[in-house]
């Protein structure tokens, strides 16, 4: 991604959509969404048709590719990435990196499982801050106090108004 972000034949800010739509190509082929989208619900994947588990899958795929897709435009430029370690565990892995940059350090851990010949990521941890925790603990929250279809409809509207 940092390449794409970094690429000066797609600089200018003219170009922006098209790094946006090369870094969410990456995105979308690097997480594994419905274990992602299962993990999050917790319980509550149980209790719901396969129509509302398909519908929550679709939605939360597409926002959290969005919500990456300008995270990387917005902040991840001509950062440094140090690479620290990889530690594979049977048909897991944890890869253990720091974006540098002037009077900062953030620490990133990428978790990630086999999948077929591949292995796809399920989780990302920012200065030691769970991206798939804030999601179940945030959709927990809502589920909890207005229930699913709550849910769903807000994830609705968040996706149209991307549009």
């Amino acid at each position: 991604m940092i390449a794409i972000q970094t690429d000066p034949a797609l600089a200018s800010e003219a170009q922006e959509a098209q790094r946006g739509r090369q870094i969410h190509q990456i995105i979308e082929s690097s997480f594994d969404f419905p274990f992602m989208a299962k993990d999050t619900l917790a319980d509550t994947t149980g209790q719901i048709s396969p129509g509302q588990r398909q519908d929550f899958l679709n939605l939360f795929s597409y926002l959290f590719q969005d919500s990456y897709t300008r995270l990387v435009l917005k902040f991840l430029r001509k950062e440094n990435i140090t690479y620290h370690r990889e530690i594979l565990q049977a048909n897991q892995a944890r890869v253990e990196t720091s974006i540098v940059r002037p009077n900062e350090f953030i620490p990133v851990t990428y978790l990630m499982h086999r999948a077929g010949a591949g292995w796809l990521l399920y989780d990302v941890n920012v200065d030691g801050v769970s991206i798939l925790d804030n999601y179940r603990t945030q959709f927990a929250q809502v589920i909890r106090t207005k229930g699913f279809g709550f849910l769903l409809e807000r994830l609705k509207t968040q996706r149209q108004a991307i549009k």
